[in-house]
């Protein structure tokens, strides 16, 4: 019955983490809409500067290829790599606590589980490899 669901074939047009993040937090329609949102808006927001950053970063790894790279130029480029990479982050951060608003309490703390659980993610496999997992 759940295969011939209107929201069922709703999801097989979206992407499936977004399928996947909608189930795991249980989205209502219009909090998968609003997350849909938040996405495209953030990714529009970092599309420029992921361009400088590219860009920068290219510039950087010539200048440093050059027989007498200019200090100056060097640091100039690393301090705005650095800044966009900061600008990235904090729309990056701003687009996930803008989503997190419109979730009801246990779908925080589903999420924070997630949050916790990535924390913990790159021990696994070290944990695997002595045998206690």
């Amino acid at each position: 019955m759940i295969l011939y669901s209107p929201r069922a074939r709703a999801e097989d047009a979206l992407p499936a983490p977004i399928v996947f993040v909608t189930n795991f937090l249980q989205l209502s329609e219009s909090q998968t809409g609003t997350l849909i949102a938040v996405i495209q808006a953030r990714d529009a927001a970092l599309q420029p500067i992921a361009a400088t950053l590219h860009a920068n970063q290219q510039a950087l790894g010539q200048l440093l290829q050059s027989p007498a790279p200019d200090p100056t130029t060097a640091g100039r480029l690393l301090i705005e790599i650095r800044a966009g990479e900061n600008q990235a982050g904090a729309i990056a951060r701003s687009a996930a606590a803008s989503f997190e608003e419109i979730l009801t309490p246990g779908q925080r703390e589903r999420l924070q589980f997630i949050r916790q659980a990535a924390q913990v993610e790159p021990a696994i496999p070290v944990f695997k490899a002595i045998g206690l997992l």
